[in-house]
């Protein structure tokens, strides 16, 4: 079975008969975007999130992440707050202006434990904000009911 579509100004053809059923697993699955300064935990957390169904893209700067999302069209966006160039808080408001990422959920994960911080991250319309130390077991739990894994292709 042969299909075609059109992505920008191409035209495109797909074979679905050579296409594995591992291929196709992988375009139905979930992406997350992580935005995270500290390389361990990026690929902690990445391999938790990935384990679990999710495909993780892990970024390091804001700046980059921008930059990703002019192609990448992530389901759901995790991100700390301190971090290198502009920080979570810009991240979110540039994000937002994007017609691709204004209705995606956000999810802050961060050490920075303020109260004030938590209160404008959720009037500002973030899912969630968790702050580090976390609970791998309430962060995987709470992205999956932010986003299910399970979708019709």
């Amino acid at each position: 079975m042969v299909f075609d579509f059109r992505q920008g100004e191409k035209y495109i053809s797909m074979n679905f008969e050579s296409v594995s059923d591992e291929m196709l697993n992988d375009l139905k699955k979930k992406t997350i975007l992580f935005l995270e300064d500290e390389e361990e935990l990026l690929q902690t957390v990445g391999q938790v999130l990935g384990d679990q169904g999710y495909s993780v893209v892990g970024i390091q700067t804001g700046e980059e992440a921008l930059d990703r999302l002019r192609q990448l069209r992530p389901d759901l966006i995790l991100a700390d707050i301190k971090l290198p160039g502009i920080d979570g808080f810009d991240f979110y408001r540039k994000i937002r202006q994007i017609p691709h990422c204004k209705e995606l959920p956000f999810v802050y994960l961060t050490a920075f434990n303020s109260l004030e911080a938590a209160i404008l991250a959720k009037q500002e319309g973030a899912a969630e904000y968790i702050t580090k130390p976390f609970d791998i077991e309430y962060l995987v739990f709470r992205i999956k009911s932010l986003v299910p894994l399970t979708q019709s292709l």
